[in-house]
Order: C-alpha cells, then sequence, then structure tokens
C-alpha cells in the first residue's frame, strides 16, 4: 500500500506544469512542444485564452469557444506579441493583483507581468480576428 501512494505521488509531481523564469529560452521549451496554451488574466479572476494544438488555435473567453486553423504569418504575429510582453516583464510586481499571462504546457509554465499595459490582449485577439462571433 505504501508504494501505492509513493507511486500516486510521483505520478502527481510529473503531471504537474514546472514554474520556469520567463525567459526566452524557457518559454521556447514550451514552443518546441506545439502544444501549449497562451493565457490573459485579470486580477478580477477573469480571463481569455488561446490553446496551439495540431497547427489549430482554440479560444476560449466568456464567448463561445472558436477554433479554426492558425496561419504562419499568426503564429509570428503572437510570437511578436509575447516577445513584447517579455521584455515588459517586472518581478516586482504580482500576478495576484496584476494583470499577467502565462504560458504553459504539459511541463513547463511561465507567468509575465508586465510593468505596463499597453499590449493588451484584446488587441491580439482582433488582429486574429478572433473576438467576433461566427
Amino acid at each position: 500500500m505504501r508504494n501505492f501512494f509513493f507511486f500516486l505521488a510521483v505520478i502527481l509531481c510529473i503531471g504537474c506544469a514546472r514554474n520556469v523564469e520567463p525567459t526566452v529560452e524557457n518559454i521556447n521549451k514550451i514552443f518546441a512542444s506545439k502544444d501549449f496554451t497562451f493565457e490573459f488574466h485579470k486580477p478580477d479572476g477573469t480571463g481569455e485564452s488561446l490553446s496551439f494544438r495540431n497547427d489549430y488555435l482554440v479560444y476560449k473567453s466568456d464567448q463561445p469557444t472558436f477554433r479554426r486553423e492558425i496561419t504562419y504569418d499568426e503564429v509570428l504575429l503572437i510570437n511578436d506579441f509575447i516577445q513584447k510582453i517579455l521584455k515588459l516583464h517586472d518581478d516586482t510586481l504580482h500576478p495576484e493583483t496584476s494583470p499577467h499571462y502565462i504560458i504553459k504546457n504539459t511541463a513547463y509554465k511561465v507567468t509575465i507581468v508586465p510593468d505596463q499595459e499597453d499590449f493588451y490582449f484584446e488587441a491580439l485577439t482582433k488582429t486574429l480576428k478572433l473576438n467576433v462571433i461566427h
């Protein structure tokens, strides 16, 4: 029985994404999986997310979930957006009280808290034409 609980604990530890520092290298590790999620969280607990799986983009918000294929140009746009917010990351800000972004897959999780709100997730979703119900 003791072995069962040890095995269960190991499975739970392996199954959780490990928090890593917001660096280009760590974000690239997440992107390399080609199966990751990019989330935007507001301090009030609401949020939106873009998930990328097998060349499909899945947008989740308070509106109906939207799924479609993603183009190479859109991938470049999203990468540019993430680079901009990464440059604005401020270690002194806390995700509990500030709008923040999370990039994660099953192995890694990066939290980015930009020091200004110049780059809104809403602008990205408008550019990608995701906030229009089809």
